[in-house]
């Protein structure tokens, strides 16, 4: 095994989204920067909704022109149905309160990992793609990484890391090991692409489209002129004790669901089901003293409000900029440091964490899914559905009677609620 000092200032471990904007970050700030990634780009992977909010994230890191002209359909607002066919709720982003969060893209993340990393590559970045990272180790002002890639292992010092590894647990620091309290049930998702996908005519065609299930909610996402993303959402122990394949179980999602066989009608599979999970956690610690967590990393929530690629690359800039900032004065991360970092991204993730919540609460879902919300408080909801989870007040004051309208909800009916329920998952068709 090789061993040698390396001539970066920041290893990135992880070349999607928040590596890959962590890195470009980098860059901007000039310090020498390497990605190890341990795939092959381009590399399929799920999560194609973008937010509005994002955009601005990638116009920072100088990305956002490259998105535009890659082709991606654009994404002006969201639908949210009911499984039975009982209610639907329609929202456009340019109605919401805070100005510039009209449209987001729906993509296909194959091509738009490989844009953001090839901008980082562009900036200046080294990539090295096949390249595993088998430990990292504090050692002196810096790390001891040992990595293993084409060219064989190789053992590397480095100042700075940033994790930037997803939800994979292939590297398992002491530091990740330290999780929160759950605050949702562990859910899982069935996936797969499809073809014949009816779409709304005109801009409403790149949409997202979310039915909300019992105990889940299934997505339907355009990713280009043919093909659809769709995905079944369960809990864990859902799937479990429906004891079905990933395909079966799938089916009798739609089968069951009056909404998702009107939308699904006429779709075909284009590959395989797909099952990926762990869809509700967060590290205790993001920063220790020269190494950061960044994106799924860090931590991640349920998909629903589509923010995991906006959390990604919104916290992959914020850790660069603090890395940046520490380098610069040739030290450690302070204690205050590490604990602002860590609470500003999970404070950003707990207003989707809310979302979140009311959405699987029947009567807090009753109040989003009510023409308009009461109060006056529909476009600040639709600026937070557009990913701004930086909350002025005029978007606060907005947040917070929701909420307390979403619990008043339970005790009185303040909106009406349908007659019939959300169909539950993997129940055989009816209707």
């Amino acid at each position: 095994m090789r061993s040698a000092d390396s001539s970066h200032d920041v290893l990135v471990i992880g070349g999607g989204p928040a590596g890959s904007c962590a890195a470009a970050r980098l860059r901007q700030h000039g310090l020498s920067t390497l990605i190890v990634e341990k795939c092959a780009f381009p590399r399929f992977s799920i999560g194609e909704s973008l937010l509005p909010a994002g955009n601005r994230v990638l116009a920072e890191i100088g990305a956002l022109g490259k998105v535009e002209a890659a082709g991606f359909i654009p994404k002006f607002g969201a639908e949210f149905h009911r499984a039975d066919g009982s209610g639907s709720k329609r929202i456009a982003f340019r109605d919401g309160l805070v100005p510039g969060l009209g449209n987001a893209f729906q993509v296909e993340r194959a091509r738009f990992d490989a844009l953001l990393l090839d901008h980082a590559r562009a900036l200046g970045a080294e990539v090295r793609m096949k390249t595993t990272v088998h430990s990292v180790e504090r050692e002196g002002s810096g790390h001891r990484v040992a990595l293993a890639g084409p060219e064989g292992e190789q053992v590397i010092t480095v100042p700075w890391v940033i994790d930037s590894t997803g939800r994979e647990t292939c590297l398992m620091t002491q530091q990740k090991r330290a999780l929160e309290p759950p605050v949702f049930p562990k859910r899982m998702a069935v996936y797969t692409h499809c073809h014949g996908v009816a779409r709304a005519p005109g801009a409403e065609g790149g949409n997202i489209l979310i039915v909300r299930l019992d105990g889940g909610w299934s997505w339907i996402i355009p990713i280009d002129a043919e093909r659809t993303s769709v995905g079944i959402v369960t809990t864990v122990a859902g799937f479990r004790a429906a004891g079905l394949a990933p395909e079966v179980f799938f089916q009798r999602a739609v089968a069951g669901s009056v909404k998702l066989r009107e939308l699904l009608g006429g779709a075909t599979p284009t590959m395989g089901f797909h099952v990926t999970s762990d869809y509700s956690y967060f590290r205790r610690e993001l920063a220790l003293g020269r190494l950061v967590l960044a994106g799924d990393a860090a931590g991640f929530f349920d998909p629903i409000f589509s923010s995991g690629v906006y959390m990604a690359t919104w916290s992959g800039k914020a850790a660069a900029d603090l890395v940046a900032k520490a380098h610069a004065a040739n030290r450690d991360l302070t204690p205050l440091e590490r604990r602002t970092y860590t609470r500003t991204v999970k404070r950003h993730a707990g207003i989707f964490q809310k979302l979140i919540a009311a959405f699987y609460d029947d009567d807090a879902f009753d109040v989003f899914m009510t023409e308009p919300v009461p109060c006056d408080i529909s476009r600040g909801l639709i600026s937070i559905v557009a990913g701004h989870a930086e909350l002025t007040w005029p978007l606060w004051w907005r947040f917070r009677a929701f909420l307390l309208i979403c619990r008043l909800q339970r005790h009185w009916r303040i909106v009406k609620r349908p007659a019939a329920g959300p169909a539950p998952l993997g129940a055989p068709a009816t209707g």
